[in-house]
């Protein structure tokens, strides 16, 4: 299901992280400065589709003069710093890194850009996914990461001040995205879609069992799903780049826990989406060979969190696991450092109940 792209690919893609966490854009434009009956005045320039703004700084002294040259020293190291990103993007690119393009990475960079990520967004689904092989160091199947969808979760509360309208954005990225009209007024969209289907979909951590009205994220301006287990995906997320010029910064889940969550939402769907049941189990069948081979520790602490839990993810991952290979279960087994525990439903209780012994 996969296979490993060369060994320097994984430094090519930690230096990028590291220089894509740096990155800070300075204020784009140019100094500009006039002259008033005899006296200097300094001014920010920049060319907008409004037309030419100008902000004024002050009247030319040293101190100003001091700034504006530190400020010009700082805008040529980000831009030195972008360049650097794109030969490492091109790098790995020509490596055989997965490379992402067309439409969804306007939209992702916009959403980056707007500051979703760094105020509880994470990427979920399947261009979640298509990050991992290169955080991974391995190439996977390029039908495992074709979606119509793309998907974002968030976080209801941070602890930050952030306030930015995401369907703005999103309409800025690609203005033919609409909310779609509901024939029930009573239900609220919690995606907006192009007039050939494509989606992108804002999801949410259930509270309750019972709940499955959207939710409102009054800091983004979006409504979003609430879903099953998301609390367990998005424990521990992770930064991640996507590799499209140079380089977009999201956040993704742990791939571990990707990789569980989807054995059990798997288990979850309806009957008749068997293409998306069996998409479910390849991308964590995948994952999970990955990952217990290269990282069986992360494996077996993203395992003794579903165990530790009082709900049905027990149930729903171990039903999963039935589902894949089985010389991938003995290597999985293998990484948790013990048999699978048995899960069984109490009729008292009508709840699930995990216990420390083989299946």
């Amino acid at each position: 299901m996969f296979s490993r792209l060369p060994d320097n690919c994984s430094l090519l893609y930690a230096d990028l992280l590291q220089k894509v966490a740096l990155y800070a854009p300075a204020t784009q434009g140019a100094f500009v400065s006039k002259t008033i009956n005899g006296k200097r005045y300094w001014y920010h320039q920049t060319d907008t589709v409004a037309g030419r703004k100008q902000a004024y700084l002050g009247q030319e002294s040293d101190a100003l003069l001091a700034d504006i040259a530190a400020r010009k020293q700082d805008l040529l190291r980000q831009h030195e710093l972008l360049l650097e990103r794109r030969r490492l993007v091109a790098m790995l690119g020509a490596a055989g890194a997965h490379l992402e393009k067309g439409r969804v990475t306007k939209i992702i960079g916009k959403l980056s850009d707007a500051g979703l990520f760094g105020a509880g967004g994470v990427m979920v689904g399947s261009f979640a996914f298509a990050c991992y092989g290169n955080m991974l160091g391995v190439k996977t199947s390029g039908a495992l990461s074709r979606t119509e969808d793309i998907d974002f979760s968030v976080e209801r509360t941070v602890d930050i001040a952030f306030s930015r309208n995401m369907k703005a954005v999103l309409q800025d990225a690609e203005p033919e995205l609409r909310e779609p009209v509901q024939i029930n007024p009573r239900i609220i969209p919690f995606e907006m879609v192009a007039p050939d289907g494509f989606k992108v979909e804002f999801l949410t951590s259930k509270l309750a069992a019972s709940e499955d009205a959207p939710v409102h994220i009054e800091r983004f301006n979006v409504y979003a799903q609430p879903l099953d287990f998301m609390d367990y995906l998005l424990a521990d997320a992770q930064n991640a780049v996507v590799l499209n010029g140079a380089g977009i910064a999201v956040t993704v889940p742990d791939p571990a826990r990707f990789a569980l969550h989807k054995l059990a939402i798997s288990q979850l769907r309806p009957a008749g989406l068997q293409a998306k049941i069996r998409k479910d189990i390849a991308q964590a069948s995948t994952l999970l060979d990955i990952l217990a081979q290269d990282n069986p520790g992360v494996l077996m602490l993203a395992m003794e969190s579903v165990y530790k839990r009082n709900d049905a993810l027990p149930h729903y991952v171990n039903s999963g696991f039935a589902r894949i290979a089985p010389d991938l279960l003995v290597k999985v087994t293998e990484a948790f450092g013990r048999a699978l525990p048995k899960v069984t439903l109490d009729a008292r209780s009508g709840r699930f109940v995990t216990q420390e012994n083989a299946l």
